[in-house]
């Protein structure tokens, strides 16, 4: 809307209730919160009930010029950009609020409205595949029980006749904006027709899909082997989830010991071995833990520290030329081998079968 155009944009609601911004304490109690937006648009129709052919074609070139727009800016990162800005621009957050700041939506279909209404009253598409109520002349019958099938607005009457999760569908048909899981992509999508924004999948089947107000409530349901943090931001496609930083086992990355779940090429910390996506693999909060857990035959020093990549200033024997080495200085390839603080304890123990000045000499060279 701008200045000049007979257009409205109003925040109706926030998380359901009728107000302004609530407080920012209040709103970072949870990382979800729903914002309501009605943009009202006003024209002169050409007759009093607003149904000549003319009128039609401006309402429909009114309608395209506030839904095609909005439609391109949920699709592209133009109203994620605006809506970071307006945070803020209201001195309440710092400035990394806006860091993971996701945004999915749909447009609910318009609504005309006639002063005085000549429009007629809703009532439930029985005999269509609609799943909404219609507006306008009404069967013969619900005429005939006005009370029972008639009602003022869209929304009283698909709380009349289509209650519970359809009633999300009936307000709009072009999808209820709420999360269902795709088995395919194995993650959960939104509720809305292809092209209302990057997270949609297109509208849901009402018989076989559920239907849930966050992704993270998808994900926990439908996709419980997925680990629900990774699932959340896959869902929302979102790239700043860093992960718990914890350790994992590393055969999944390709390492012999354990790496950390984290992602290397964003962090540029090699002791990452990518972000962890299903829960069958265990985390562990120390590199010693996941070592004597996972690598219970190897050195927990020397895996710990082959996890960490720090060095170990101690000595491992090398059998086969019967002499000890600083690993520090050239590790050991074989973990689970014992080492010693000191070349002499080295000699003493890991190469009994040489005298100590003979190892010493040799361990020197």
């Amino acid at each position: 809307c701008t200045v000049e155009s007979p257009c409205n944009a109003q925040l109706a609601n926030v998380c359901g209730e009728s107000s302004a911004l609530q407080s920012s304490s209040r709103m970072l109690q949870t990382s979800t919160f729903q914002l309501d937006y009605a943009i009202t648009q006003t024209f002169t129709c050409e007759v009093g009930s607003c149904d000549s052919s003319s009128d039609s074609a401006t309402l429909e070139s009114l309608i395209a010029s506030i839904v095609d727009p909005l439609e391109s800016a949920l699709s592209s990162d133009e109203f994620l950009n605006i809506l970071s800005v307006n945070i803020l621009n209201t001195g309440r957050f710092s400035a990394n609020i806006t860091a993971c700041l996701a945004v999915w939506g749909i447009l609910r279909e318009p609504e005309l409205e006639v002063a005085p209404n000549t429009l007629g009253t809703f009532f439930p598409d029985w005999g269509g595949d609609s799943e909404t109520c219609l507006q306008g002349e009404a069967p013969t019958y619900m005429e005939l029980d006005p009370e029972n099938w008639l009602h003022d607005t869209l929304e009283g009457c698909c709380e009349r006749y289509y209650s519970g999760w359809n009633k999300n569908r009936c307000i709009n048909v072009r999808g209820s904006g709420l999360w269902y899981v795709s088995h395919l992509l194995e993650r959960c999508v939104t509720d809305c027709e292809e092209g209302q924004g990057a997270t949609c999948g297109g509208l849901a089947n009402p018989v076989s899909d559920n239907l849930f107000a966050d992704p993270m409530s998808c994900c926990l349901a439908e996709l419980d082997w997925r680990f629900v943090d990774f699932c959340e931001a896959d869902s929302l496609l979102i790239n700043c989830y860093e992960g718990t930083g914890k350790y994992y086992r590393g055969d999944t990355a390709g390492r012999p010991v354990c790496v950390r779940d984290c992602d290397p090429e964003v962090t540029g910390d090699t002791t990452c071995g990518g972000l962890v996506e299903d829960t069958y693999i265990i985390f562990h909060d120390t590199a010693e833990e996941c070592c004597s857990i996972e690598y219970n035959w190897m050195n927990n020093e020397l895996c710990a520290a082959r996890s960490d990549q720090i060095q170990v200033n101690k000595y491992w024997p090398d059998m086969t030329n019967s002499k000890c080495i600083l690993d520090s200085q050239t590790p050991a390839e074989e973990l689970s081998i014992m080492i010693y603080n000191s070349t002499a304890e080295c000699c003493s123990e890991g190469i009994h079968w040489l005298s100590e000045t003979e190892c010493l000499t040799a361990s020197a060279l």
